[in-house]
């Protein structure tokens, strides 16, 4: 199975499992092309695994994040091991596009906060 397969159906798998069972925390997204700007963008660098395993803290994004309805994000990982964020899984080397299409709270582990965790708001605007 390829990694970009494997790497959608962990995102689906965990979406699932960590919206509970009320229909409105239920976040909907869907995936969106490179449309040049994103609202929220971040970039994992080469070398983070490195940091991480060698104990430093690596905070590249928030351990809370709030967002609106129809904002999109790019994490971008350079790095040549997978980084978990939140309920998102970035392969190595690969990029995560998403918009957010209802509001809701995603919340999961993130290795690439200090904290361990990730927390996601999507709210109407």
């Amino acid at each position: 199975m390829n990694r970009r397969l494997l790497a959608l159906l962990l995102s689906a798998a965990l979406l699932t499992s960590a919206c509970g069972g009320d229909e409105s925390d239920t976040v909907v997204v869907s995936d969106v092309d490179n449309v040049g700007e994103f609202d929220h963008d971040y970039l994992i660098p080469a070398g983070t695994s490195e940091r991480v395993d060698a104990g430093e803290e690596v905070e590249i994004v928030p351990a809370e994040l709030e967002v609106a309805v129809g904002d999109t994000i790019r994490i971008v990982n350079d790095d040549s091991e997978g980084h978990v964020v939140g309920v998102f899984y970035v392969g190595a080397g690969e990029t995560l596009t998403q918009r957010f299409d209802s509001a809701g709270t995603l919340s999961g582990e993130c290795s690439v906060h200090p904290s361990g965790s990730f927390t996601l708001r999507v709210v109407e605007t």
